[in-house]
């Protein structure tokens, strides 16, 4: 009984910090939201609308895969290269040198290169929200746990409380 005590405070706890993540989460779409809508009112509505977005496949900057309770986060560049000829002496020489890292840059970019201070701020919330919702998963798939773990000395109990039952009858 002071196991399932312990365990339902541990998700109570779980629970409250689950809530206040929640209400982070809200604040940070929101501000998200609003910085989206300061950006496309400085610029004009025109010149961020969705037929100035280019309709290519977008390519994720962020992969998050959440298994069995571990998080891995890789960061994906992309990689485009033209092909280079083999008999080009010079081009020969600029291998051997050091490889130049290209630059991650966001690939979605609606108010063009040169941003507003709003839409960078925006992609920042966003970013953070992005993170928050991952620390929502594991919160979710911790009480996931907890709740299993109370199903089963739920379940004990009962079978204790009628094999006393039973005793208390024979006797």
């Amino acid at each position: 009984m002071e196991k399932l005590n312990s365990i339902a405070l541990e998700r109570l706890r779980l629970i409250s910090e689950y809530c206040k993540l929640a209400t982070q989460l809200e604040s940070f779409l929101d501000s998200a939201r609003s910085n989206i809508s300061r950006a496309r009112t400085l610029q004009g509505i025109a010149l961020s609308s969705i037929f100035n977005i280019e309709t290519l496949e977008l390519e994720p900057t962020t992969r998050f895969s959440l298994i069995d309770g571990e998080e891995t986060k890789s960061e994906e560049a992309e990689t485009n290269t033209v092909r280079r000829r083999k008999d080009d002496p010079v081009l020969r020489k600029d291998d051997k040198e050091e490889p130049q890292k290209p630059k991650s840059m966001p690939n979605f970019r609606p108010f063009g290169l040169f941003e507003p201070l709003s839409a960078k701020e925006a992609r920042h919330s966003m970013h953070s929200a992005l993170e928050l919702v991952c620390e929502l998963a594991n919160l979710q798939s911790e009480i996931k746990s907890i709740d299993a773990q109370m199903a089963t000395i739920k379940k004990v109990l009962q079978d204790d409380s009628k094999l006393c039952q039973k005793f208390l009858e024979v006797l």
